[in-house]
């Protein structure tokens, strides 16, 4: 509904009707439609956080970020997930509480990152502490990226579109 209408267009009551469930179940679940809208902010979190703490039991954890790339840029291919997304981004520009919950999802991602290659990182495979971060937050902002292309370019291929990507993660490796 929220991509037919936008979170604007879209009223509860066509969320609810849509979902085919009542006004008060929905509302027993989402206060408003900000609740509603945060709730969908963080739909991927919880799958996506589970991949990123698997990156510390693979040996090559540059292998491990490869195919989490593949993983995260799938998720985008899918239909309208781009569409919501962005939605869902436009939204946090209006709507502090949104906002926050963008940052604090995005906050819980770059974490995990820092947190399972900094597992690596005794064994000497990777950078310092610093390099991490800094690598995690590029990370994320490009598999974002490569995401927002598959619908700038929707003929483009994902496999071609992280095939010419992926040799730049061991190039921008920490």
């Amino acid at each position: 509904m929220f991509l037919a209408k936008g979170f604007h267009g879209a009223s509860m009551q066509d969320v609810a009707r849509e979902a085919g469930v009542s006004m008060g179940l929905l509302y027993r679940y989402f206060e408003d439609k900000a609740a509603l809208i945060a709730a969908a902010a963080t739909i991927d979190r919880a799958p996506l956080l589970a991949k990123i703490a698997a990156l510390v039991d693979i040996a090559d954890p540059v292998a491990g970020l490869e195919s989490l790339l593949v993983d995260m840029v799938n998720v985008a291919g899918e239909p309208g997930y781009i569409d919501l997304v962005t939605e869902v981004a436009a939204e946090a520009c209006r709507n502090p509480r949104v906002a926050a919950v963008l940052q604090e999802d995005e906050q819980a991602l770059h974490t995990a990152l820092v947190a399972a290659l900094a597992s690596h990182q005794a064994a000497g495979r990777l950078g310092t502490d610093a390099d991490l971060a800094a690598f995690a937050s590029l990370y994320l902002t490009l598999a974002d990226a490569l995401a927002l292309r598959l619908r700038f370019e929707p003929g483009r291929s994902i496999t071609a579109l992280i095939g010419a990507f992926l040799p730049s993660i061991r190039t921008l490796q920490p």
